[in-house]
This record gives structure tokens, sequence and C-alpha cells, in this order.
């Protein structure tokens, strides 16, 4: 409650048409690269619940808050990132703020093939483990559709090339 009002003063606002009035300049801000930086890494403390003292954010609120957060600029990654998550409950308890930010160089820098990854790299264990979950996905993936592709045509895809 005070993180709002605080929040409305420092945007001028002082009622709901004013925060409505004001709402596309701020998205337009948020595209911003330092400011989407701050609003992201904001995102993490505001998802803790402070009573608790928690340090770490639940899994299921992770997922709420990327999704809100790369609302505008979802990097291409985001999807299969969040279906890792989903598709492994017990592995995943909950997601450090190191790992929150380090997620964010993580989709400018790795591609959505994830060629630029590098297990040499300093990443967070979690994501050394969706990498490899990820490639063994495509390659399943891949398997099937091969296996479909000889049903039909005779020839896998990949002995056609």
């Amino acid at each position: 409650r005070k993180e709002f009002f605080e929040g409305c003063k420092a945007i001028n606002a002082d009622s709901i048409d004013g925060i409505c009035s004001r709402f596309p300049s701020l998205l337009t801000e948020a595209k911003q690269e330092d400011k989407f930086k701050d609003l992201y890494r904001f995102t993490f403390q505001f998802g803790l619940d402070s009573e608790e003292g928690q340090r770490s954010l639940h899994r299921e609120i992770a997922i709420a808050l990327w999704k809100l957060v790369f609302t505008q600029n979802k990097p291409p990654i985001l999807d299969q990132w969040l279906h890792f998550l989903i598709e492994n409950p017990s592995g995943i308890k909950g997601i450090s703020r190191d790992t929150w930010n380090m997620f964010l160089n993580f989709t400018q820098v790795i591609g959505p093939d994830l060629s630029n990854y590098s297990e040499d790299e300093a990443w967070p264990s979690l994501f050394d483990t969706f990498v490899e979950w990820e490639m063994e996905r495509r390659k399943k993936e891949e398997e099937t559709k091969c296996i479909m592709s000889s049903d039909t045509e005779g020839l896998c895809a990949e002995e056609q090339t």
C-alpha cells in the first residue's frame, strides 16, 4: 500500500484518471533498456512476501511475474523457460534474486536456439539444467517429426537433406 502511494506521488497522479493518463508514457518509458532493467529488478522485490522475510520467490509467483514483466517485449526463450519451470515443480523450490536478475541477461545473450550458451559461463545452475532439458525436449520433438515423416514419406527429414 505504501509503495502504491509513493508510486502515485512519483508520477504526479492523485486519482485513477491520473494513473490512466500517465500509463501510456510509463509504458514507453519501460521500453528504455535502463528503465526496464530497474522495473525488472523491482518486480522481484515486489513479489517477495516481506512479512515472512522471504529471500526467494515461490516458483508460481516467479512464473506469474515473468509473464507480467515481459508483457511488451517477450524474449524468444521465455515460453520454453516457463514450460520448464512448470514441468519440473519438484526440482525447483524457488527463484533466488541472483537467478531472477541473471535471467534478464540470459535472455539478451542466449539466442532462441540456445547456440550462444556455454556451460563454462557463470550462469546459475538452474540455467544449465534448463538448457539440458530444453535440448533434450527439442531432440525428442525432432525424433517425433522424423518418425511421422518416415511414416508418410518414407524418409526422415534429416535423411532428405
